[in-house]
């Protein structure tokens, strides 16, 4: 008996050992040693509030047109009822009709696109991605995931899903206040569609952020992080001719995608807290992962910032921006508030470009934290973007507005951020 206990006990510290380290970060990461009574705000020199921005999950810089592209479904009671993505499906007959949005960083005002030729009047936004044809610099392709409720679902009829997501493409010309719809791509491998990465007007890069849509095993997934969602090449020549093949599984919780510098890929598995960088092998529609970084916290849809001024001063602040949800079980508890008050916590790291190379001093460095917001200010981050203030309309000085954004947020946030003391 005493062999038994003493092997059990070496058996048991042994397992504790190798535990203990990655169960400490996933309770780091969830947030679940935050509490909020002592939560501490991190903002910019200045905080401006971007009005009829209401529910915006995703944000894009189009460098361009130096103007900022949304999707929002434009709604709080409706947006907190049905959404999928986070498994709200409560209201399927009275989903948001939500809009394309443009945003002007310097006179921080926002504009509704009219949407033409658009004939659903469901529109329920999640990720986009801007595509711009290089020998048409006025001409963006909008790409838009919509979360439809499906036609097809009755509580009795269990084989079918209760959403029917699919894309939505639109062309847009810059300083337009219209886009034009061109088509809808819906396909069986794209299930729960979370973000896409345009790779053409026609060819693109999509998440499933779940394999389930709902019911217990959508448990499993939340409890357990297995390696069951997957990342999509879709092709579609027209709404009847689409193709999709699975481009990448191994990452568990596939969620935001980006472009990094030099074509490559970043992609989120959001509750580990992890950024992946990729190549796209375009022989094979496939992506190769270098490596990944892991945040204290929840990483939603990264951003690369390139720093356009960088040979002003010598320094260059180019860096990827991983912004995610601070206490990760208040989204589930707190998402369905329809009065948007209920508190969502949120958080921005930053990375410098070099930790997006393998090889880097920086691709094991620990992302330092430049935003922080209890939810009075932001209500549950999940994207970030910094648009570069010019040095010479700003007496020299190295500054940037990060835009902050949050899918049930009543509004989106710029705060002013001072290069070297945020980002070095």
């Amino acid at each position: 008996m005493a062999v038994i206990l003493y092997l059990t006990t070496i058996v048991v510290a042994w397992l504790l050992a190798i535990l203990y380290a990655p169960v400490k970060q996933q309770i780091t990461v969830l947030g679940l040693l935050r509490p909020l009574e002592s939560w501490q705000n991190v903002h910019g020199i200045e905080n401006h509030i971007i009005q009829d921005t209401i529910a915006c999950e995703d944000l894009h810089y189009h460098e361009q047109s130096g103007l900022l592209y949304s999707a929002c479904q434009g709604d709080l009671v409706k947006a907190a009822g049905w959404f999928p993505g986070a498994w709200s499906l409560d209201y399927p007959k009275n989903p948001a009709s939500g809009s394309l949005v443009v945003i002007d960083p310097k006179t921080m005002k926002a504009r509704k696109l009219s949407l033409e030729n658009f004939y659903s009047d469901i529109f329920v936004t999640h990720g986009i991605s801007l595509y711009t044809p290089p020998d048409d610099q006025k001409t963006i392709y909008i790409l838009a995931i919509n979360h439809l409720p499906n036609p097809l679902w009755t509580p009795t009829s269990s084989e079918h899903s209760k959403a029917a997501s699919r894309v939505e493409v639109f062309v847009h010309k810059i300083g337009s206040n219209k886009a034009k719809h061109i088509r809808s791509i819906s396909h069986p491998l794209i299930r729960t569609p979370n973000d896409l990465l345009a790779l053409s007007e026609n060819e693109f890069l999509v998440t499933n952020d779940h394999y389930y849509l709902d019911g217990y095993m959508r448990l499993v997934e939340e409890l357990f992080h297995p390696a069951w969602t997957d990342l999509l090449h879709v092709h579609a020549n027209d709404a009847d001719n689409v193709t999709a093949t699975v481009s990448l599984t191994s990452v568990p919780g596939n969620n935001g995608l980006g472009w990094g510098p030099n074509g490559q890929v970043l992609t989120s598995d959001a509750t580990a807290g992890s950024i992946y960088f990729a190549d796209f092998q375009d022989h094979n529609k496939t992506l190769s992962v270098s490596h990944s970084i892991q945040a204290d916290g929840v990483v939603d849809n990264p951003f690369f910032f390139s720093d356009p001024y960088a040979g002003v001063d010598g320094k260059d602040y180019s860096g990827y921006l991983l912004p995610g949800i601070g206490r990760a079980g208040d989204f589930l508890t707190n998402y369905k508030d329809p009065t948007g008050k209920a508190p969502l916590t949120s958080l921005v790291y930053f990375l410098p470009a070099s930790a997006g190379k393998k090889d880097s001093e920086d691709s094991g460095k620990k992302p330092i934290l430049v935003f922080s917001d209890d939810g009075s200010s932001l209500r549950g981050a999940t994207t970030a973007v910094i648009v570069a203030i010019d040095p010479a309309t700003n007496d020299g000085k190295r500054q940037g507005w990060l835009f902050v954004t949050g899918v049930i947020a009543p509004h989106m946030l710029a705060t002013k951020i001072d290069f070297p003391t945020t980002l070095a």
